[in-house]
């Protein structure tokens, strides 16, 4: 296979990897995001940014790789840099979310009060 397939072939894939991934997670991060942000248009906001680093990250590591090489191991290399590129782009949003999380010992001991009832069903109406 010529470098141009290879690198076509390598990003369908990681498009395609990236697409699974996005998908499982757009309606769990928009209504954790619509609890953290307090409003909706911050929480879709925010998860339209989730999912386009979840898309654009493995992009980055696929295309940064050396495709060169017989085919078999070039595809080994693209599938493990693009499973790469969506672990790191998950960490870093859960990184994200994890030091935004309030906690009991920020509180003395008490959780904060919840996002009002009205706002979650307002993101959830709104969820395809």
């Amino acid at each position: 296979m010529t470098s141009l397939s290879l690198t076509l072939l390598g990003w369908c894939i990681t498009l395609s990897l990236s697409a699974l991934a996005a998908a499982a997670l757009w309606r769990p991060l928009l209504v954790l995001l619509g609890e953290l942000c307090g409003t909706e248009q911050r929480s879709r906001f925010w998860t339209i940014w989730s999912v386009a680093m979840v898309m654009l990250v493995p992009l980055l590591t696929v295309s940064a790789m050396d495709l060169e090489g017989d085919a078999v191991q070039v595809l080994r290399g693209i599938i493990f840099y693009a499973v790469g590129g969506i672990v790191l782009a998950l960490l870093g949003m859960g990184y994200a979310v994890w030091t935004r999380t309030p906690r009991p010992e920020n509180n003395h001991g008490h959780y904060p009060e919840p996002v009002h009832p009205d706002v979650v069903a307002a993101i959830r109406r709104e969820m395809p």
